[in-house]
């Protein structure tokens, strides 16, 4: 039986990506659950941006995973949040030219 992950826990997770990085053009957030190295299950979130958003900014890109992860803790959610970032073009970062 495959695992899921409560609306309000995907609801979370998107409310949060979109106000920490909704800046930098999220287009969308999936929220899967899948096995980590250990094999234990953990939370797979795969975040699609495009082409319009302000330069990243990695500082607030690295500061994701503590706030995304105190608030799963904080709903009871002990799966541990996985973040990959894709971009449709390579994106303009803050300090690079």
């Amino acid at each position: 039986m495959k695992e899921t992950v409560e609306a309000a826990v995907q609801k979370a997770i998107r409310d949060l990506i979109k106000q920490e990085m909704g800046r930098f053009d999220v287009e969308d957030v999936a929220v899967d659950v899948a096995p980590d190295h250990d094999g234990d299950p953990s939370l797979r979130i795969t975040v699609t941006y495009g082409d319009r958003g302000e330069p990243v900014d990695t500082r607030v890109m690295s500061g994701l995973v503590s706030k995304l992860r105190d608030e799963l803790w904080r709903l009871g959610e002990e799966r541990f949040p996985y973040i990959q970032h894709h971009f449709r073009s390579e994106p303009k970062v803050v300090g690079f030219r």
